[in-house]
C-alpha cells in the first residue's frame, strides 16, 4: 500500500503568499526608503554647499568693498596730499596713516608709492619694511600703483582691489591715487591698503559665519580662485571644509531602518522622519546664509555711516580752527587800512593790505559755506519755520546784489504777483538761498546782460524764479549740480573763483525749510533756477491735519 498523499493546508500556502508578499513589500519598502535617504542627503549637501559657496563670494566681496570705499575716501583727504609735498612729520603719521588705519579699519598694511616707483611711506604689522625685506613683494607693489594711476588717467573713479601676494602670504588689497577734487592735473602718489588674510584670520573669520576649515592657500584642488586687483587669477584659491549633513543624517537613519526593517509602517515613519530633517536642514542652511548676506549689507551701511559722520565732523573741526587767525587776519588788515594807529609808509603798502583783507574775507567765506555744509550734513542745523513775507526776503537779497550787478552793468528786473501770500520758511536761510540764486545768476550772465526774477503764485504754492542770459550749463554738469565742490560755469573759461558749495547748501537748505529747487539750462542760451516754496495757508492746513 501507498501511503496517502501529504497537502499543504491552503492557510499555511496563504501565510507563505502572505509572507512573501510582505518580504518583498517589506523588501522594496526599505529599498526604496535606502534610495531616497541617499538621494535626499546627496541633495542636501549639494544645496548647503552652494549655499555656501555664496555665501563665501559675498564674504570676499563685501571685504573688498569695505576695502576699496576706505581707500577711495582716504585718498580724497586734502590734507593727506598737501603732507606729501612737504617734509615728513613722525607724530602726524602715527596719528593719521598707518597705525591709524590700523586701530580703526583695521588694516595691516599701508603703503605710498609714487609715480617713480619709490616708497613714500611703508607701514607693515610685523614692523618690517616691505621693500628692504621683501624685494618681490616690493615690486608687485609697484606694479599694483602703475595700474591705479593708469586706471584713474583712463577715467575709473572705483579704486583697484583684489587678492595679492605680500612675501607669500595672501592679503586684500586696494589701490586708488591721492587726488583731492579740488586739486587738477595729474596724481603723484598711490596710496595702498592691504589686510593679510593669514591662517589664523581666515579660519576665524570661517568659524563667524559657520564654515569650516577656512583658508587660503596656493595650492591646487577645488575651491574658489581669488582675482587679484586687475581681475586677472591672482595664484590663491579659497577653500573650506563642505557640509556633510546629508551623509551624517543617512549613516544615522540606516541601523534604524535595518533595525526595524520587518515592520513597514515604521519603514515609512522613518521616511517621514528623514524627509523632515531634509527639509529642515536645508530651510536652516538657506536661512544662515540670508541671515550671513544680511549682516554683511548692515556692516556695510554701519560702516558707511560712520566714515562719512568722521569726515563731517573732522571738516567741522578743521573750520572752527580756520576761523579764529582769519578773523584776527581780517581784523588787523582793517584796522591798517583805516589807518587808525597813524598813516602807512606809501602806497604799494595800503594795496598789500588791501589785498590781504580780501583775500581773508574770501577764505573766511569759504570756511563758512564748508562749516555750514557739515553742519547741514551731520543734522545739527536749527530751522524755525514760520510765515515770512517773500516781496521782503526778495527784495532784501536785491539790496546785497544790486552792487556786483551795477559793477557789471547787469540789469534786474523783478516782476511779481500783486497781492503774494505769505509763505512758511526760515528768515535767515531763505534769504542765504535768494542770495545765492541772485549771485550766481549776476555772476555768470554777460556784461551789460539782464536778469530776470520772477515771482509767482500756484495752487497753494509760491515760486520765484531767476533766469539769466549767461553760457549755461552743459547737460553732464547739469546732472552734477547740488553735489558739493561741483562748478557750473559752461562752456567758457572760469573768470571767478569759488568752490561750488554755494548751489549745494541751497539745495540742502531748501529741504531743510520744505521748499523744492530746481535748475534748468541750455548751453549758449541761459540758467532758469526754480524756488518752490509753501504757502501759509497751506502749510497751516497740512500742520492742522
Amino acid at each position: 500500500m501507498h501511503p496517502p498523499p501529504t497537502h499543504r493546508p491552503r492557510s499555511t500556502r496563504l501565510a507563505a503568499g502572505l509572507a512573501a508578499t510582505a518580504a518583498m513589500i517589506l523588501s522594496v519598502s526599505v529599498l526604496v526608503t535606502l534610495w531616497v535617504l541617499g538621494t535626499s542627503s546627496a541633495a542636501m549637501d549639494r544645496a548647503q554647499n552652494a549655499g555656501q559657496t555664496h555665501l563665501v563670494h559675498a564674504i570676499l566681496k563685501a571685504h573688498q568693498n569695505r576695502i576699496a570705499d576706505a581707500v577711495a575716501d582716504y585718498t580724497s583727504w586734502t590734507e593727506l596730499y598737501q603732507y606729501l609735498q612737504g617734509p615728513r612729520d613722525p607724530n602726524w603719521e602715527e596719528d593719521s596713516l598707518g597705525p591709524y588705519l590700523k586701530e580703526t579699519f583695521g588694516m595691516d598694511d599701508v603703503f605710498i608709492v609714487s609715480r617713480s616707483g619709490d616708497f613714500a611711506y611703508d607701514f607693515r604689522v610685523e614692523g618690517h619694511s616691505i621693500a628692504a625685506s621683501a624685494p618681490a613683494a616690493a615690486q608687485t607693489l609697484r606694479r599694483l600703483a602703475q595700474s591705479a594711476f593708469s586706471a584713474k588717467e583712463a577715467g575709473r573713479k572705483k579704486a583697484l582691489s583684489g587678492v595679492i601676494s605680500l612675501n607669500g602670504v595672501p592679503a586684500m588689497a586696494a589701490a586708488f591715487p591721492i587726488l583731492p577734487s579740488s586739486q587738477k592735473g595729474p596724481a603723484q602718489f598711490v596710496l595702498i591698503e592691504a589686510k593679510e588674510l593669514g591662517p589664523a584670520a581666515t579660519d576665524a573669520l570661517g568659524k563667524v559665519y559657520g564654515l569650516s576649515r577656512l583658508k587660503i592657500d596656493s595650492a591646487e584642488g577645488p575651491g574658489i580662485r581669488l582675482p587679484d586687483p586687475l581681475g586677472r587669477p591672482s595664484g590663491f584659491k579659497i577653500g573650506w571644509l563642505g557640509s556633510a549633513s546629508g551623509r551624517q543624517l543617512f549613516a544615522q537613519v540606516l541601523p534604524i531602518i535595518l533595525l526595524i526593517g520587518g515592520i513597514a509602517a515604521l519603514a515609512l515613519a522613518g521616511l517621514a522622519f528623514a524627509w523632515w530633517r531634509f527639509l529642515n536642514h536645508v530651510r536652516n542652511g538657506e536661512q544662515r546664509v540670508q541671515a550671513a548676506e544680511m549682516e554683511a549689507v548692515r556692516a556695510q551701511a554701519r560702516a558707511a555711516e560712520e566714515t562719512s559722520r568722521s569726515k563731517s565732523e573732522f571738516i567741522a573741526n578743521m573750520s572752527h580752527e580756520l576761523r579764529t587767525p582769519l578773523n584776527a587776519i581780517i581784523g588787523f588788515s582793517e584796522l591798517l587800512r583805516s589807518e587808525t594807529f597813524g598813516p602807512l609808509p606809501n602806497g604799494k603798502y595800503r594795496e598789500y593790505v588791501g589785498d590781504i583783507h580780501a583775500s581773508g574775507g574770501h577764505l573766511l567765506g569759504l570756511v563758512n559755506d564748508i562749516l555750514q555744509l557739515s553742519k547741514i550734513e551731520a543734522d545739527k542745523m536749527q530751522v524755525r519755520n514760520e510765515p515770512v513775507s517773500l516781496d521782503d526776503a526778495v527784495a532784501n537779497a536785491m539790496r546785497v546784489v544790486r552792487i556786483l550787478a551795477a559793477k557789471r552793468n547787469i540789469r534786474i528786473e523783478i516782476r511779481h504777483d500783486t497781492a503774494l501770500p505769505p509763505i512758511v520758511a526760515d528768515k535767515i536761510w531763505l534769504q542765504q538761498i535768494l542770495l545765492n540764486l541772485l549771485s550766481n545768476a549776476v555772476k555768470f550772465s554777460s556784461e551789460g546782460g539782464m536778469v530776470a526774477v520772477r515771482c509767482e503764485q500756484t495752487a497753494g504754492h509760491c515760486t520765484v524764479r531767476v533766469s539769466d542770459q549767461g553760457c549755461g550749463i552743459p547737460p553732464e554738469t547739469l546732472a552734477q549740480l547740488g553735489k558739493p565742490f561741483v562748478q557750473a560755469e559752461g562752456a567758457f573759461v572760469r573768470k571767478y573763483q569759488g568752490t561750488g558749495l554755494g548751489l549745494a547748501i541751497s539745495f540742502r537748505l531748501a529741504e531743510l525749510i520744505g521748499a523744492s529747487l530746481a535748475i534748468d539750462s541750455a548751453e549758449g542760451v541761459g540758467t532758469t533756477a526754480t524756488l518752490t516754496l509753501r504757502a501759509a495757508r497751506d502749510a497751516a492746513s497740512t500742520h492742522a491735519a
